[in-house]
């Protein structure tokens, strides 16, 4: 039933997009939304199937997408068929359905055709560096490993009312889990780093919760070779109208699009935004999408100013470096099928996990592809230095576990997402010493006017691609019902009627999940 509220049906002149009015280099709209990314395109449907077609989305690149990014793996001079689509973002589907019904973004994937594999975390193969063997999940050392591990996390998942000041280290701990060898440290690397992005001692033992806890433990690996981007494109082209080549060519859609201010001060309910290139939007309301990197660098003045403790909550919640690393080879010199692949090493976290592209392709020669993850410090060491030396650093390890004889790539792809300005990191997560009132202040809405959404902005699942789905949407489907005044749509979101002002506390700001509660009603 979800899906009749994504792709609802339209009268035309409903569905009719309306050109925003323009002036010069100025333009004036009822709604402005920030970046083109799922919460701002989830925003705008949510806007459009309220009737508010009055609106203009800001890109500051050249495309729709965000974090869903895709690139070519070029072919290698034996091979003679097209090249590859891999995605250097977001890769996977985290969850399918669970005790909150169905992921939306599952549904989104189904009803946009996405082509995915089931992805098996525990399909795992180890290389031991210092014995120089690999090992798979029996082998006694591994065996315990796990053992001891997980019986830390029972004892957690017992406690669960963790203090905003313990960290996941703090709590591991307790529950006596203390990692002494490159075994234990390998599989805690792969249970939290992988998950979370950041280590142990940076993320909250309370509020970093998996997605598992919402909807079921199943991942599906995004395999399409439209790349992930896809499922935005499509759910943008339920909305945006596009050229008779499938181009969306909406009026409301402007790229290259890159905000340098946003000036509220008006004392009429209005928001002034202007972008580097001289060009004023003026609208009644603003949905903010950008990254909290992107916010923390402070390269969008507002004015007036945030309120401070909203500035001290952002500047105080990361975007951790994540980077994901796609190497291909002319041959497959691993004699193996396992999806994962494990380099069990005294550098914790050193290039340690490899996924297997062949074991999602049937050894198809094509897709002799090795994914390597390289999160924090590392993730930021290969974001600084040139791709020649990241794949030197890579091709030694895989020596040491394969052979001096082994080839080198014929393509790579190393993307960047910690230096790239318009996101300045990959993955937020939820860090330990940040409160729930923190993070209410985070999220609040600013004057009646600013609105907030994305990864970062859910209480509930901070950091996955539903969560910018569901800000987004909750956003659009808020500022429709202070619009229209609505005793409907203001039961949807009644804590946003009580925004703050720039000269007050913000006590009164909303939750964006209080809000999703009756956002999820609604959908029925």
């Amino acid at each position: 039933m979800r899906s009749s509220l994504l792709f609802s049906f339209c009268m035309p002149l409903l569905c009719m997009p309306l050109v925003p009015a323009v002036s010069g280099n100025h333009h004036r709209s009822k709604v402005l939304i920030l970046g083109a990314g799922m919460s701002g395109i989830k925003a705008a449907q949510a806007l459009q199937s309220q009737g508010m077609r009055d609106f203009v989305i800001l890109e500051g690149s050249n495309r729709i997408g965000g974090r869903l990014l895709s690139a070519k793996l070029k072919s290698g001079h034996t091979l003679n068929v097209g090249s590859q689509t891999v995605n250097q973002g977001g890769n996977w589907v985290h969850g399918l359905e669970g005790v909150d019904g169905e992921n939306p973004i599952w549904t989104l994937a189904k009803t946009c055709h996405l082509s995915t594999k089931t992805s098996d975390f525990e399909d795992n193969v180890y290389f031991l560096e210092k014995s120089g063997t690999f090992v798979n999940e029996t082998s006694s050392v591994l065996k315990e490993a796990w053992k001891s591990l997980e019986a830390a996390q029972d004892i957690m998942d017992a406690h669960k009312n963790y203090s905003a000041s313990v960290s996941l280290r703090d709590a591991l701990s307790d529950a006596g889990w203390h990692p002494t060898t490159a075994v234990d440290y390998a599989i805690e690397w792969y249970d939290y780093d992988f998950e979370f992005a950041v280590s142990p001692e940076v993320t909250s033992a309370r509020f970093a919760r998996p997605f598992s806890t919402f909807w079921g433990a199943e991942e599906e690996m995004v395999i399409d070779q439209r790349g992930y981007e896809h499922v935005i494109e499509c759910l943008a082209r339920q909305f945006l109208s596009e050229n008779k080549t499938g181009h969306i060519n909406d009026t409301r859609l402007h790229l290259n699009a890159i905000v340098s201010e946003i000036d509220y001060s008006a004392s009429e309910p209005s928001v002034e935004v202007t972008t580097t290139d001289g060009r004023v939007y003026v609208s009644d309301f603003v949905i903010i999408t950008f990254s909290n990197g992107v916010l923390q660098r402070g390269n969008v003045s507002f004015h007036p100013a945030l309120p401070q403790q909203k500035v001290d909550a952002i500047n105080k919640f990361p975007l951790a470096a994540y980077t994901s690393i796609f190497l291909k080879f002319e041959r497959k010199f691993w004699s193996f099928d396992h999806q994962n692949v494990l380099f069990v090493s005294d550098k914790r976290g050193y290039y340690i996990h490899h996924i297997n592209y062949a074991a999602f392709f049937d050894n198809d020669p094509n897709w002799y592809v090795l994914l390597i993850t390289a999160t924090e410090e590392l993730s930021k060491q290969v974001e600084s230095q040139s791709e020649n030396a990241t794949v030197s650093q890579i091709m030694e390890v895989l020596r040491k576990m394969y052979g001096s004889d082994i080839p080198s790539p014929v393509d790579v792809v190393v993307p960047v997402w910690y230096n790239n300005p318009f996101f300045y990191g990959t993955y937020p997560t939820w860090p330990n010493n940040f409160t729930e009132k923190e993070f209410d202040d985070m999220i609040a809405s600013v004057d009646g006017r600013l609105y907030f959404a994305g990864d970062s902005l859910s209480k509930k699942v901070v950091g996955y691609l539903q969560a910018a789905y569901l800000t987004g949407e909750a956003a659009g489907l808020c500022i429709s019902g202070v619009e229209k005044s609505s005793s409907q749509l203001k039961r949807n979101c009644p804590d946003d009627l009580k925004t703050s002002s720039t000269s007050n506390a913000m006590g009164s700001d909303f939750s964006v999940w209080g809000i999703l509660i009756l956002v999820t009603i609604s959908a029925f």
